[in-house]
């Protein structure tokens, strides 16, 4: 026992101290409330998070239901120290009747609801806990039968099974009182009513039975519910974090898409939701049915079979029904993805597509697959119409032709027996109505398990890696041979899947070979494309390693092969020590600049401060709003391609790794910048840790301790510098040419061959050498924000305050769900008189019904019409209504009756379908087209995430979710209307009872839906931080592998998912919370109505009584279920009400076409530009980025231009494009103010090659002639001029071959002569290059440079560069100071002055190359 407790002790020890290192290093790091998009969250620790809830191993007496057995006790005590959660101190009353939620409801009344103050989750609801028991269920379902036939709903089941026990126990008693109350209660009531004796004790013990019958009934139906939110909850938390924690561990996505992970979690994952919670409730049907079933025979005979088995029929109607929603909704699924996964990348891409002016061509492509999948949803919605129209259909159907056999086969019928019956079938009926949510849930649960178990079935990163067999290498790889993982396009094509992570992609050079993947590397039969052979390297340990090679070579994927996102076909990967890694593409997260340096590591002011400096940020951090505490965009969007790299690189440095992978960190940078850093970094802070450094600036190479050249995937050379210079092959061709383009206007100086020891002192020392001035002249506050855009709207204003932050907080509507948006969603639908005739076709349907049951209390009133019958000498009036001389005619009404509803059904659900569906296409095409033409500003200070949102989750429910709300809610509210109306009918003083209960009704209604609509709201706004987490996660797979932050990642996602899970949990209670109260007011209606049967003995007919009896039982489960979908339908419009918030709230850009002021088609044709005291600012009240600028351009003139990271160079292009109006002045071209003229005519006029390049999902060919504007010959033209020619025609589909989300099967030089390719094609007269070839070795360049003089010698050129020596042949060279002009002329009289800024970067720049001359 002594060791038990010890043990016990030290696991609260080692808990209570990861959570103070967890505290400690959230105060120092100063973590921003904008981490990971969690706008409005404060840092939330629960405390218990950190603990494993199941102590079973610690103590073995301790029982795991000891909490749940708590809740048996009737009332409980309020404890000292209250729970997190009031639902863990709730005893039996509270839990059964959820007063536990009344707090929170009174809160949300007052309208104090809000994120900060909303309950925690409960311990054992929350997500962590949940997926380590999970996780290991599905482990031992894995390794009982195997991958292939394990089964996720099986793990469920065990998973939940003792609660799906509780939930059958509540059930079956919840049926017992459900068959009870028709077949003894009522059926006596009627029974009294007929007796001619006035028995008012046994009329009062009915009443009495009735109203303890429906409490119990009530109680337990409540308590069913609650235990399945509970199960269904803690199934979200733990399936969610299994897929998300999967997600963290691949080695890569293959075909899997962000739009489809993202469809993944946020539809799927509530499909399993909805199932965990409906499933239990398919097990009443069958009990109800088969009591039913008994009593029905014993009450009227044989005939009664009749009924039943039309119920019967209901089954497997219910399944055929369901199985085709399945198989529609498989299909939907499937178009959805492609759908928000083409959101995701319009999204990501929005800025390239709005400078081509393609905004009308990507909309037609989003039309189109929206139409497709409208077509499916129609399909779908149309065997949801007819399951919900199938109940009230059958419920009708079995009592008419039940009584019309009986009556027709010679039996009597009295009110009793009627009115019992149909009590009877409508309780088997309402049982049964059940049926067609839980079959739909499981059905579209079925397709959503699937998905996920394709995704749980994929290839872990596990790590291959081994020891270095010499231990004086930290990396060691021995004849490896490494290829990337093959997917299927929705073509059936194979491309490429290498890590997400664009600074992992590999160079695809046509020359791969594609093999199938042997036992030995997996067990799974797929293709793999090798992509780098045969590969031997050492870098032993505190070795400078430079890589270099052309485009495609497969320096990035030598990394990634290192980093284990490739798989190793044969050979050895051997690595030891931690790992540290710079993208080619930086990835950055949205949170502050501190975060996004500390990645999760402890805060160290001194070390922070020197990686700071010699990651030359020093003067960028300076000029911050906030500093370091800046928030930075998604992706991010608001700094420089430097900037990023910059921060990626500090992010490196501060890790303190012991090896560092390096992907052409200094590509974006400048050349003094990329000096200092090469020098004060890699040279310096880095000088006895293990770097791999993969570069294109090749004047570093000879300070490197050993050089490896690659081509065509296989280390062509390695070395020293010296001894492959002295060589003579490709690595000293590629030296010598770099030396001749770089240096011609130089004196030669000879290289000094075999200085090493140089070398080394060089980089030992460096750090000892003082601190050159590295500034990254940022010109103001804003020009950090280089890529922002201005949005000149107070709405969408930003302010950039001392807070730093530029994403804006998600809004959140309060109140009532407006009438202006019901009406946007009417109108949307057609109209307000077409919503009035769709509303009366429920009042038809719902009229028959009414009326059927109505004719046949007049038929049975009647009796037998006082026809007279011979009995023995007698003659007496009959009694029977087998007598009565019209009984024909009463048949033939009441039997008309069904084909009434049935025709009212047909009619109700084919208007509803198009309606509803009409509405949400015209919502989607509404907001796609306000989002779309919003600014560049709306993009840059809201998520992709936020958005996907509304294109995601919100629009699945205004698609699928709310018009099967409303369609249930306008059936069941017609129904209990005309429930009270035959009441009313019968007992007019009925009506005086429903008065107080209308009041008491209205308040409850009141004070709920103010919760419902809260919480529904919180659930919406909650959901998107963790759908932002997820995308980022996605985008950044390889960095996070390669700093091992996997598990902070997850607890990151755990966080977030309990802060919305928790939403989603209280929301549903609340809705039970409401349900149960106005339950008392329906038991409250139903004792009055039998107790006026009681009270009226004699005055009123038994037929009428029945009439009153039969409504009331349907009013008591009809009434709360009517209002409770109200209260949901209206919860789901607050989606639309997200939805129209964007239609009605975002600014728009300027005209596409202005008719009276369109150019001639010819226009531009001299292409002279013009600025004219041009000043530019990205947001109202922010400094100015552009000022007093002043320049002209001469027709086909070649401008370069340079300046500093942040100087304004960027600013240019935004302006020239128009993706930020001026503050003043003006730009013309050809003599035509560009503010003058639509976006579409301006933009589709000018051509760009932007710095990051953009690729999009499809084929080659569709990324260089999107819309098929160019012949082959045109495009191999262009791809032959950009020497892409031959990589193409090596791709087995060539022009048709795959290009995958990102463009991730293309390295990113690649993708940037692509880009440059579509370029050519376009052919305007004006183009601008941003840093366009920043990736791509130098030998290309310069061949890409000549390209570039030859295609475009007509045109007029704008090139952005920090290459300087590639403006060097421009006519003239623009150099742009903190937004300001402070030169422009010729390179040849700049640099004859001595004094010009000009002259003095290329001072450095040439410094820079003589320092490093090879």
């Amino acid at each position: 026992m002594a060791r038990k407790k010890a043990a016990k002790e030290n696991f609260f020890k080692f808990n209570n101290k990861q959570k103070a290192v967890k505290e400690n290093t959230y105060v120092s790091g100063r973590r921003t409330s904008s981490y990971h998009e969690a706008v409005g969250f404060d840092y939330w620790d629960t405390g218990y998070e950190e603990v494993d809830m199941d102590y079973r191993d610690m103590n073995k007496k301790s029982w795991k239901y000891k909490e749940s057995t708590k809740t048996f006790i009737p009332i409980r005590s309020k404890p000292e120290q209250p729970s997190v959660n009031p639902l863990d101190d709730a005893g039996l009353l509270s839990f059964m009747t959820v007063t536990w939620l009344t707090p929170l409801i009174k809160m949300a009344n007052k309208g104090k609801l809000t994120l900060d103050n909303v309950w925690q989750h409960s311990p054992l609801d929350t997500a962590k806990p949940n997926y380590k028991r999970f996780e290991r269920l599905w482990q031992e379902e894995v390794e009982r039968v195997g991958m292939e036939k394990a089964s996720l709903p099986r793990t469920i089941w065990r998973f939940t099974r003792t609660r799906m026990l509780m939930s059958l126990l509540a059930i079956l008693i919840f049926s017992a009182g459900t068959f009870l109350l028709p077949a003894f209660l009522v059926r006596s009531l009627l029974r009294y009513t007929e007796s001619p004796d006035t028995n008012w004790p046994l009329g009062i013990g009915l009443v009495i039975a009735i109203f303890v019958t429906e409490e119990a009934r009530a109680l337990c139906w409540v308590a069913t519910w609650a235990i399945a939110y509970r199960s269904g909850i803690r199934v979200l938390g733990a399936i969610l974090t299994l897929i998300f924690t999967k997600i963290t561990r691949l080695r890569s996505l293959k075909d899997k898409t962000v739009g489809e992970l993202v469809n993944l979690c946020a539809n799927d994952g509530q499909r399993v939701f909805e199932a965990t919670i409906l499933f239990i409730f398919m097990f009443q049907a069958p009990v109800v049915f088969v009591l039913g079933l008994c009593y029905s025979v014993y009450l009227i005979g044989p005939a009664s079979l009749v009924g039943c088995f039309v119920i019967v029929l209901y089954y497997p109607c219910q399944a055929l029904i369901s199985q085709q929603i399945s198989q529609f909704r498989r299909k939907a699924i499937a178009i959805t993805d492609r759908r928000v996964r083409t959101m995701n990348e319009i999204l990501t891409c929005v800025k390239l597509i709005k400078m081509y002016a393609w905004e009308m061509p990507f909309g037609k492509a989003v039309s189109a697959v929206r139409s497709e999948e409208r077509h499916v949803l129609e399909q779908a919605a149309y065997a949801k119409t007819a399951s919900i129209g199938l109940s009230p259909l059958i419920s009708l159907l079995t009592g008419v032709l039940t009584i019309s056999v009986s009556v027709m086969t010679g039996n009597d019928l009295t009110a009793s027996q009627a009115f019992t019956l149909l009590a009877v079938y409508y309780s088997m009926i309402s049982a049964m109505g059940g049926l067609p949510f839980s079959f739909k849930a499981l059905a579209e649960s079925q397709v959503a398990l699937q998905r996920m178990k394709s995704l749980l079935e994929m290839d872990e990163m596990n790590p291959f890696t081994t020891q270095p067999l010499d231990s004086r290498n930290t990396v060691e790889i021995r004849a490896a041979t490494f290829a990337w993982d093959t997917i299927q396009t929705e073509g059936g094509q194979d491309a490429m899947t290498p890590a997400k992570d664009s600074g992992t992609t590999p160079g695809y050079d046509g020359k791969s070979e594609k093999i199938p993947l042997t036992q030995e590397t997996s067990e799974l039969k797929e293709d793999l494309v090798k992509t780098l052979f045969n590969i031997d390297l050492d870098l032993p340990k505190g070795t400078l390693l430079g890589v270099c090679g052309s485009v495609g070579s497969g320096k990035s994927s030598l990394i990634s092969g290192i980093l284990g996102q490739m798989r190793v076909v044969c050979g050895t990967v051997g690595l030891t020590g931690s790992v540290a890694y710079v993208a080619q593409q930086a990835w950055i997260m949205n949170a502050s600049v501190r975060d996004n340096i500390l990645f999760g590591e402890d805060y160290d002011q001194q070390r922070y401060e020197e990686t700071v400096n010699i990651c030359c940020l020093s003067h960028d951090l300076k000029v911050l709003p906030a500093g370091d505490l800046t928030e930075i965009g998604e992706r991010g969007i608001n700094l420089s391609g430097g900037q990023k790299q910059r921060i990626s690189l500090a992010r490196a440095v501060y890790s303190n790794r012991d090896v560092y992978l390096l992907d052409d960190p200094l590509s974006a940078v400048d050349a003094h910048v990329g000096q200092h850093i090469f020098t004060h970094c890699i040279m310096g802070a880095l000088k006895d840790k293990t770097v791999l450094f993969v570069t294109h600036q090749l004047q570093y190479l000879h300070l490197c301790d050993q050089v490896v050249l690659m081509k065509d995937g296989v280390i062509a050379e390695k070395g020293e510098h010296s001894q492959l210079m002295a060589a003579g092959e490709d690595y000293a061709r590629m030296i010598q040419g770099y030396m001749t383009s770089h240096c011609a206007e130089e004196t030669e100086e000879e290289d000094q061959p075999g200085n090493m020891e140089e070398n080394n002192f060089m980089r030992q020392q460096s750090k000892d050498t003082g601190q050159q001035n590295c500034q990254s002249n940022v010109g103001s506050a804003s020009s950090v924000a280089e890529y922002e855009i201005n949005n000149k709207t107070e709405k969408q204003d930003v302010k950039e305050d001392l807070s730093g932050n530029l994403i804006k907080q998600e809004e959140v509507e309060s109140g009532s769900i407006g009438w202006a948006t019901y009406c946007e969603y009417f109108r949307s639908g057609g109209g307000y008189v077409l919503s009035v005739l769709v509303l009366l076709t429920f009042v038809l349907l719902e009229g028959g019904m009414a009326f059927s049951n109505f004719w046949l209390s007049i038929w049975l009133k009647q009796g037998s019409g006082n026809t007279t019958i011979t009995v023995g000498n007698e003659t007496v009036i009959s009694t029977s209504i087998r007598h009565h001389p019209d009984l024909y005619f009463y048949s033939l009404v009441y039997g008309m009756s069904v084909i009434l509803v049935l025709v009212a059904i047909i009619v109700k659900g084919l208007a509803f379908v198009k309606f509803t569906l009409r509405a949400s296409s015209n919502l989607h095409d509404k907001v796609f087209r306000s989002v779309f033409r919003s600014p560049m500003s709306f993009f840059d200070t809201t998520p992709t995430g936020r958005i996907l949102n509304r294109f995601s989750k919100d629009l699945d429910e205004v698609d699928v979710r709310l018009p099967f709300q409303a369609e249930m809610f306008l059936q069941y509210g017609c129904h209990l209307l005309f429930c009270i109306i035959l009441i009313a009918y019968t007992f007019p003083y009925f009506l005086i009872a429903i008065l107080p209960m209308v009041g008491i009704f209205l308040y409850i209604r009141r004070i709920s839906n103010s919760a419902l609509r809260e919480l529904k709201r919180l659930e919406n706004v909650s959901r998107s931080p963790w759908f932002c987490h997820l995308t980022a996660t996605v985008q950044g797979l390889a960095t996070i592998h390669a700093y091992n932050k996997t598990e902070q990642t997850v607890d990151r996602f755990v966080d977030l998912l309990d802060k919305n899970s928790v939403m989603l949990f209280l929301f549903r209670c609340a809705m039970r919370w409401l349900g149960m109260r106005l339950e008392q007011v329906t038991i409250v209606l139903a004792t009055v109505t039998a107790l006026l049967v009681v009270i009226t003995h004699g005055s009123i007919s038994p037929a009428l009584a029945g009439l009153a009896l039969s409504s009331v039982t349907q009013m008591t489960g009809v009434f709360q279920y009517a209002v409770r979908l109200s209260s949901e339908t209206e919860a789901r419009f607050t989606s639309v009400e997200r939805i129209k918030s964007y239609i009605k709230g975002l600014e728009s850009e300027a005209p596409l076409t202005i008719k009276k002021t369109t150019p001639s088609k010819s226009w531009p044709v001299e292409g002279r530009i013009q600025f004219q005291k041009y000043n530019m600012r990205y947001r109202e009240g922010l400094p100015l980025v552009l000022k007093d600028v002043s320049f002209s351009t001469k027709p086909s003139e070649k401008v370069g231009i340079v300046g500093r990271t942040g100087s304004g160079k960027s600013s240019l292009g935004v302006s020239l494009f128009r993706l930020v109006e001026a503050a003043s002045g003006s730009i013309s071209i050809d003599d035509v103010n560009i503010s003058t003229i639509g976006l579409e005519d301006l933009r589709s006029k000018l051509s760009i090659i932007p710095q990051d390049p953009v690729l999009f999902v499809g084929t080659v060919r569709y990324n260089l002639d999107p819309f098929m504007e160019y012949s082959d010959e045109q495009i191999w033209s262009a791809l032959e001029r950009t020497h892409m020619s031959e990589s193409i025609s090596g791709l087995q589909l060539q022009l048709e071959a795959p290009v995958v989300e990102n463009g991730d099967n293309f390295s990113v030089g690649e993708r940037q002569l692509l880009c440059m390719a579509r370029a050519l094609l376009r052919h305007s007269k004006i183009l601008m290059l941003d840093e366009a070839t920043a990736a791509i070795d130098p030998e290309t360049d310069n061949l890409i440079q000549t390209t570039i003089r030859e295609a475009f010698s007509d045109c007029t050129m704008l090139t952005i560069a920090h290459r300087l020596n590639t403006v060097l042949t421009c006519d003239r060279i623009l150099v742009m100071e903190d937004g300001e002009v402070v030169e422009f002329d010729s390179p040849s009289s700049l640099l004859a002055d001595p004094n010009s800024t000009f002259t003095a970067m290329m001072s450095a720049s040439s410094l820079s190359d003589q320092q490093h001359s090879i």
